[in-house]
């Protein structure tokens, strides 16, 4: 799921994993975001989740390093730390 130029959620259960469709997710959110006219896109892993880290490198994304996201929660706001990843994409070649 996307969000203005954030890819907001993404999960893969771990039976999908390694099969592509991770890759296929991606590639999906990068085009709505760079179709909706955003030249970068960013995104937040929780930090310590190598394997995370490791598909969204692989995947061209870089790590920006620390940020603080407030998630929303029954009793407010819960400012968690973030390893913020953000790519840069073309908006020109989306098709």
């Amino acid at each position: 799921m996307t969000k203005e130029n954030k890819l907001q959620q993404m999960y893969v259960s771990p039976k999908a994993r390694g099969s592509g469709v991770a890759q296929a997710l991606m590639e999906d959110a990068e085009n709505r975001i760079s179709t909706a006219g955003h030249p970068m896109a960013w995104l937040a892993c929780a930090v310590g989740n190598g394997p995370a880290s490791r598909f969204d490198e692989k995947s061209g994304w870089t790590n920006a390093g620390r940020h603080v996201v407030a998630l929303d929660t029954s009793d407010g706001a819960f400012p968690l730390e973030v390893w913020r990843f953000e790519k840069q994409l073309s908006t020109s070649n989306v098709g």
